[in-house]
């Protein structure tokens, strides 16, 4: 593996950071990566979805251009190039969780940010919330984008594609009244707005709570999947199958490292990226196949605490990665885009 270069799509100012960022390849060739940005902190209601593209295989980025804005706040922005279209994704969370997340935090943050998420919230109404709650999905060319839907599942990076060419979106439940219970799923759709029933995976051995899945489409029309899992305090990846409408059994991987994106390569082979949270904080690849993924990658591990990654890594044209995640450059307080890019 040989590092090419790296960079900053997305810088942080003092009081805006960007966090949650995938990167995908357009229709017409340009690159695209978005995000959540605009945020005061990992949990306030002030993230949106931003979208920024290159034009020049990733040295150089246009400034945000804004996708999703509504009173709540817009995380984990996923795209995905599906033939001649574009997929976008993000969800948010409740005025409650948000008032809960705060409550948890020490007094004395900067800029009054307290006072101003309490205010904030204050001001969105009950009917407010109930129009702008919800995880989305928006269909476009990349430039132009199809009023967002409401769907019940949620992953970061998004769907997938499958076997026939349609979108599955293997995510977790929505948890804010998405009708379904606890859990991941599947379902597929032909255009992005209407949404097959989903179907439930069952639940990891000895209770282990999944969420944040992402897979890859195998060469015999089944979806390798890996999810989140929380085993203690630490974060680890459990894998299982999609194939013929149905899931198969999770089972444990040993990476230490989450949430997963899979990217097919052009020669065949599979880059799995992970966040790793415990020291040395960083983010890891894995380079393999349909039968698993190979040793771990590298990419960095000078990550200052365990706020960074959600890597998404998209294929450049010399065959080498662009690989985006997020993370705090030195003596900043808020997360920027990060991107490297390698070489397999």
């Amino acid at each position: 593996m040989k590092i090419l270069g790296k960079g900053i799509i997305a810088r942080a100012t003092d009081r805006r950071g960007n966090y949650w960022p995938t990167v995908a390849r357009l229709p017409d060739g340009r690159l695209a990566a978005v995000w959540s940005g605009g945020r005061r902190n990992h949990i306030c209601p002030f993230g949106r979805l931003e979208i920024a593209c290159s034009s020049d295989e990733g040295s150089r980025w246009s400034l945000p251009a804004l996708l999703m804005d509504t009173p709540l706040d817009e995380r984990d922005g996923g795209i995905l190039a599906w033939g001649e279209k574009v997929v976008v994704t993000t969800f948010n969370n409740t005025r409650a969780f948000q008032r809960e997340c705060l409550a948890k935090w020490p007094d004395g943050r900067p800029h009054g940010e307290g006072e101003l998420i309490r205010a904030y919230l204050e001001t969105i109404s009950d009917e407010e919330e109930a129009e702008a709650l919800g995880s989305f999905v928006a269909v476009g060319d990349g430039d132009r984008f199809s009023p967002f839907v409401k769907v019940p599942l949620t992953a970061p990076h998004g769907p997938v594609v499958g076997g026939g060419g349609e979108l599955l979106y293997i995510g977790r439940a929505y948890p804010y009244g998405g009708g379904l219970r606890e859990g991941i799923y599947c379902m597929s759709s032909a255009d992005g707005r209407n949404w097959s029933e989903p179907v439930r995976a069952p639940d990891a051995p000895g209770g282990v709570f999944l969420c944040e899945p992402h897979g890859f489409l195998r060469r015999d029309g089944g979806v390798t999947v890996a999810a989140r899992a929380k085993e203690g305090e630490r974060l680890t990846l459990y894998f299982n199958r999609y194939e013929n409408g149905k899931f198969g059994q999770w089972r444990p991987s040993g990476i230490c490292g989450a949430p997963p994106h899979f990217l097919r390569l052009s020669d065949g082979r599979v880059v799995l990226t992970y966040g790793r949270r415990e020291a040395p904080f960083g983010i890891r690849a894995r380079v393999g196949g349909d039968d698993g993924p190979g040793e771990e990658i590298v990419l960095t591990e000078d990550g200052e605490s365990w706020d960074l990654g959600y890597p998404a890594s998209a294929e450049l044209k010399d065959g080498s990665v662009l690989t985006v995640w997020y993370q705090c450059a030195p003596g900043d307080r808020l997360a920027s885009i990060f991107y490297a890019k390698w070489r397999p």
